[in-house]
């Protein structure tokens, strides 16, 4: 039972954790009819939305590229909070599917060029994944 459990956790964080990067604005806004736009004190534009899990919301930033004239804007960095109960299901996540473990609370999936940051403050976890080329 708790195997089969753990499978079904893994499945859900799997479509969060491909979900946004490489998405355009426009993928985005048609994916989550609740989102919000705003902008960083550096000027970076971003989404965000709320995703409801059984037993609890993750909020989801996603952070797009500037705008350039004819392209459109992709989600290049993504930000999830979820309690900090689910940390150690994203470490197991991580171990599991062989990413490479590169510093302490990092992982890189380097299939996809895809970094992973963990960090658990104010009782929540913070998951940060940005696509970086580096070998």
């Amino acid at each position: 039972m708790k195997n089969a459990f753990t499978f079904i956790l893994l499945i859900f964080i799997t479509t969060t954790v491909t979900a946004q990067i490489g998405f355009t604005k426009t993928k985005l806004i048609e994916s989550h009819k609740d989102y919000k736009m705003d902008i960083t004190d550096d000027g970076i534009e971003y989404i965000t939305y709320t995703l409801e899990f059984d037993t609890y919301n993750q909020f989801v930033a996603c952070y797009l590229t500037e705008k350039k004239e004819g392209e459109e804007q992709m989600c290049y960095k993504a930000l999830m909070i979820e309690p900090s109960s689910e940390t150690n299901n994203w470490i197991k996540y991580f171990n599991n599917e062989n990413y490479v473990k590169i510093d302490a609370m990092v992982w890189k999936d380097y299939e996809h060029s895809i970094v992973y940051k963990v960090s658990v403050k104010d009782s929540n976890c913070l998951v940060i994944k940005y696509f970086d080329r580096e070998l």
